[in-house]
C-alpha cells in the first residue's frame, strides 16, 4: 500500500486533461513586509510600523501615531502555523492597547 501512495505522491497530477505539477512555496515574509509590498503597488493597507524594542515602540507612537487612543500590537514570527508568536508577559500574539498603557 505504501508503494502505491508513494507513486501517487511523486507523480504529476492530471486535472482536466492537463498535467499539473505541485507548486512549491519558497517565499516566507512577515505580515508587515507583505503590507509594505502591497502598499507600494496601490493596495490599501492599515498604517503600521515594525518595531523590535521598547524604545522603538515609544518612538513609533510619538512619530507615527501621536493622536491615537487605541493601538493593535502584533507579534510576528516565521512559523508553520497560527498562534505560535506570543508575548512573554501574556498569552496570544495580538493585543489591543489603550490610553496610557502605551504612553
Amino acid at each position: 500500500m505504501s508503494g502505491l501512495v508513494k507513486k501517487l505522491v511523486t507523480r504529476s497530477l492530471s486535472v482536466a486533461g492537463k498535467w499539473q505539477h505541485q507548486q512549491l512555496r519558497r517565499l516566507n515574509i512577515h505580515e508587515y513586509q507583505g503590507a509594505e509590498l502591497m502598499g507600494k503597488y496601490g493596495v490599501n493597507v492599515p498604517k503600521g510600523v515594525a518595531v523590535s524594542s521598547l524604545d522603538d515602540v515609544k518612538n513609533a507612537i510619538e512619530q507615527v501615531f501621536p493622536n491615537e487612543t487605541e493601538l493593535v500590537v502584533k507579534s510576528q514570527i516565521l512559523a508553520g502555523g497560527r498562534g505560535l508568536g506570543t508575548f512573554r508577559v501574556s498569552s496570544g500574539g495580538v493585543h489591543i492597547v489603550t490610553g496610557d498603557t502605551f504612553r
